[in-house]
């Protein structure tokens, strides 16, 4: 019981600050992309692509390390943060550096700049990993959120301010600037981090084969991640990748703000269980319900809703994203359940397993990316192949997971997923018939609106129905069975 109140609590904390975030992220990018054109998206887009890649040579894992080692002194974590000073200088003027090969590669000079720029960005946040992560093996998840949505408040602000006053792609590239710098003042006070005199490596030791393990899949999951964004920007241009980017951030959306609702939770107070597998299976089994019983109605509803969805979140000139989104988003409810596994790999200290899984996982990912961007140069195929790698990965997981870590047959998680296809199947038909025959014509914002409406209505009746054994605890006026 201690256990499920402590993950309660958690993702009842990161739910409430994870969803204020959303909504921030929502209604700032919506208004940039009425600001901002494709191909400015796409500029910063490239960017972002090699800004990633730091971030994980500024981690080299020492985040979830740190998270699961149960017996580093202060001593240790202030060594470690010391350490991670040193990579953060040498990163961020390794990145200034690299800005006149981005330029050369993608044959434009506005990326020396730019680059140069973002160096501080990767500074920063390389300083932060250490405090981030002493505030969630705190389980402080009230004072990580709080930082995080107020920031993205005063800096979505500002990039709104700075996109109307002409400042173009620089407007999404200080406000990624200005929240580095913030995100770290503020976790490194909010940690309590306190600095030792002298220094060693005995606590990077101490958590070197877990780390280097974590690094190494974190390594492989970049580039397999990212090389869409890499090729598509090269071989098919920054309009290109500017519709690509916003149809996968918006398949992201629900991801990354309801898997991680639950998942940062899990490592924290899962690892203290890191020995009994037992518990650590009853646990997660229950978790993945709850992604199923989401991630599966979501996945449906942003399918037959991708249309609306890109009118009133991006605006009509961004109408060639949708087909992008409807597609990808099939995936969706793969993916909410595989990103949960990683908490599970790390719990249970087999960091090594998980990154043998991400090499096998990005093979088929890169062969996916570079079917669709090299040889049919097309996005609609692109996102056709990766849905496809993401299943292929989803089914690989899941039977690595329970036979050598659970030791359990694969299909008592299959069976928890399958449980809920016939609603599926039911949601499915009901918006088809919906899409087809109620003959909503999405001309301006409030025919989308009345449109997206009513099959939101209908997906949440669909789901009441299927489910009303869940929720009639909580109608008002029932009475208590006894």
């Amino acid at each position: 019981m201690q256990i499920q109140q402590e993950i309660k609590q958690g993702t009842i904390t990161v739910f409430i600050t994870r969803y204020s975030g959303i909504i921030i992220g929502l209604i700032v990018n919506s208004v940039l992309a009425r600001l901002l054109s494709p191909s400015e998206f796409g500029i910063v887009g490239v960017v972002t692509v090699f800004i990633s890649f730091f971030n994980i040579l500024s981690d080299i894992g020492l985040g979830v390390a740190i998270v699961q080692n149960q017996s580093l002194s202060n001593k240790d974590v202030s060594d470690i943060f010391k350490l991670s000073v040193f990579l953060s200088v040498g990163l961020a003027i390794s990145f200034a550096a690299l800005s006149y090969a981005i330029a050369w590669f993608y044959q434009n000079e506005v990326y020396i700049a730019i680059s140069k720029l973002l160096a501080i960005n990767v500074l920063f946040s390389a300083l932060t990993v250490v405090p981030k992560s002493l505030l969630i093996k705190a389980k402080s998840f009230k004072a990580i959120g709080t930082v995080e949505v107020c920031i993205s408040l005063i800096t979505g602000v500002l990039a709104i301010a700075m996109a109307q006053s002409d400042w173009s792609y620089y407007a999404i590239i200080w406000r990624s600037i200005i929240s580095s710098i913030f995100v770290f003042v503020f976790f490194y006070y909010f940690s309590g981090l306190k600095l030792t005199h002298g220094f060693s490596l005995g606590g990077a030791r101490k958590i070197a084969r877990y780390s280097m393990h974590q690094f190494a899949f974190n390594f492989i999951n970049y580039f397999s991640r990212n090389l869409d964004n890499i090729l598509i920007g090269k071989y098919m241009g920054s309009q290109s990748l500017g519709i690509y980017n916003q149809a996968y951030q918006l398949m992201m959306y629900p991801i990354s703000n309801l898997t991680h609702v639950i998942t940062p939770v899990l490592h924290p107070i899962l690892a203290k269980f890191q020995d009994n597998t037992n518990v650590i299976f009853t646990e997660y089994l229950k978790v993945v319900k709850v992604l199923t019983l989401i991630g599966i109605p979501i996945s449906i509803f942003i399918y037959f809703s991708s249309e609306e969805i890109i009118y009133l979140v991006l605006g009509e000139r961004w109408g060639e994203v949708a087909p992008i989104l409807k597609i990808l988003s099939i995936s969706i409810w793969v993916q909410m359940i595989s990103s949960s596994a990683g908490a599970i790999f790390q719990a249970t200290g087999r960091t090594d397993l998980l990154f043998k899984l991400g090499l096998a996982s990005a093979s088929v990912l890169i062969a996916a990316i570079m079917m669709g961007t090299l040889y049919f140069k097309s996005l609609s195929i692109t996102a056709y192949s990766l849905v496809a790698s993401f299943l292929i990965s989803f089914v690989l997981i899941f039977f690595v997971l329970m036979r050598y870590i659970f030791h359990k047959p694969a299909m008592t998680f299959f069976r928890v997923v399958a449980s809920h296809f016939d609603s599926a199947f039911a949601l499915i038909a009901a918006l088809w018939f919906n899409t087809h025959y109620a003959n909503f014509q999405i001309v301006d914002f409030k025919s989308a609106l009345v449109s997206l409406f009513v099959k939101a209505a209908v997906s949440i009746v669909i789901f009441s129905i299927f489910n009303f054994r869940l929720i009639k605890r909580y109608l008002p006026g029932r009475p208590q069975l006894t």
